[in-house]
């Protein structure tokens, strides 16, 4: 077979892999923008050659990486890639500036399915974030892009709470030109720097003429860069952010030790209402409060709010997930509300468990018959009780319901005797009574 039927039979086996037609969907993660690109330049052994043998290279590293998946672009997917050196600085953005090469490296996927990765999305391996920059889709035959490490962070509050880190590029701003300027005439740019970042829903709270903290200094930031387009008129395709920062002095308002700009203006806090006492044996219920910036927040479908609930001492009492607290044993102990969206969102509140006290009662002890034979005696005893326990108070018998002519009684103390003298259709009712207390039973009187 001659060389060119060779060539010829390579890039036959290319055009099947890579879908036979135009415009059909090229395989691996490839968007539907890119349906009509065909893979022309791998023949099939080298494919397969890439498939086999990729993983035994020992630059290959594990890496956390977005963007792979078409529906979720935030979504993290952990694979193989390998960081190559870039070879040319034409390659990266018009921006950059930077000397260090392991601050800008290629991307290649061991992965031979991942043929497309987007701009702006992130890679996090060695201990560094890394964003696309500048993705090769349309001119590679693997998946590869340029990607940048992030050499600072710039940190925010989250809705409730939460100091978010959000990591970004920052490189010393370089004046070009292309004229004769004369000097006298130039600006100097010291404390300008060019910042890149993506664009997400953290990223989107910037805008122009905001103040970021960057270590100890705060920065403004101008001409503020958020709608450049992977697909012409796609706007859900802008992943990446640019704008330009000047050094400022920063303010009381700066919170310097979270890096949050106006960070002091910002309070996030807790608090719990309800009763402060319970019995042991009882339940109250406690409220849990969401308030920031001084103003209570009300849960929504966007932002719940969950508790979770802790006691210091279960044994003196208990609390559910809905914050009603059961005594146990008597004594205080503090009820802890935690914010589950934020955990350094807490409240507490000291609770005193006292001992139960029961109200004063009247009642029989020992075995109540429920009924007497004609002829028969049975007897009855009961009591005066105060904090559930019997005194030597005495209690006055009283009687209803059967014919008197049908039973006689004799009292000893708290102790009554019943003896039955004939049979009666109504149930004869004893009540022994303390004061306003009192308790009743019914015994039926029964003939032969």
């Amino acid at each position: 077979m001659t060389v060119a039927n060779q060539s010829e039979k390579y890039l036959q086996n290319v055009i099947k892999q890579s879908g036979g037609t135009v415009g059909g969907m090229p395989p691996g993660n490839t968007p539907i923008q890119y349906a009509n690109r065909q893979h022309q330049y791998y023949a099939r052994r080298t494919t397969q050659f890439i498939k086999a043998r990729a993983y035994l290279s020992s630059d290959f590293v594990q890496a956390d990486v977005q963007g792979l998946i078409q529906d979720d672009f935030y979504k993290y997917l952990s694979t193989y890639i390998r960081l190559s050196d870039l070879v040319s600085q034409s390659a990266t953005s018009t921006n950059t500036s930077a000397k260090n090469v392991d601050d800008i490296k290629i991307i290649l996927f061991q992965e031979p399915s991942i043929d497309y990765f987007p701009v702006g999305a992130k890679v996090q391996t060695m201990g560094s974030t890394w964003i696309c920059v500048n993705p090769s889709n349309i001119s590679s035959v693997h998946g590869t892009a340029t990607v940048q490490r992030c050499n600072a962070a710039y940190s925010l509050y989250d809705y409730y709470g939460n100091i978010v880190t959000e990591p970004i590029i920052v490189e010393k701003l370089v004046m070009s030109s292309n004229d004769i300027s004369n000097p006298q005439n130039l600006v100097l740019m010291e404390g300008y720097f060019n910042v890149t970042c993506q664009l997400n829903d953290y990223t989107r709270e910037l805008g122009q003429n905001q103040r970021i903290i960057l270590g100890s200094k705060a920065y403004y930031i101008t001409g503020f860069t958020d709608f450049i387009q992977e697909f012409t008129g796609d706007y859900d395709s802008v992943h990446l952010l640019r704008f330009t920062i000047r050094i400022e002095e920063p303010t009381v308002a700066d919170d310097l030790v979270s890096h949050i700009a106006n960070g002091n203006n910002y309070t996030f806090e807790a608090s719990i209402t309800g009763p402060t006492e319970v019995r042991q044996g009882a339940a109250i219920t406690l409220n849990p409060h969401f308030i920031k910036n001084g103003t209570e927040v009300e849960p929504t479908q966007e932002y719940p709010l969950t508790w979770r609930w802790v006691s210091s001492n279960p044994d003196i009492a208990t609390v559910d997930e809905n914050g009603a607290v059961t005594g146990i044993g008597s004594g205080t102990v503090q009820i802890t509300a935690i914010l589950e969206q934020a955990d350094g969102i807490i409240a507490m509140s000291d609770i005193v468990v006292t001992e139960a006290v029961l109200e004063p009662y009247v009642a029989f002890t020992g075995v109540i018959p429920q009924s007497i034979n004609q002829y028969s005696s049975a007897q009855i005893v009961a009591g005066y009780f105060e904090n559930g326990t019997l005194t030597d108070d005495a209690v006055t018998w009283s009687f209803s319901g059967a014919n008197t002519g049908s039973y006689y009684t004799s009292a000893e103390g708290n102790t009554l005797t019943i003896n039955c003298l004939r049979a009666d259709r109504t149930p004869l009712v004893v009540t022994a009574s303390y004061g306003e207390y009192s308790v009743s039973t019914s015994i039926r009187l029964e003939g032969y």
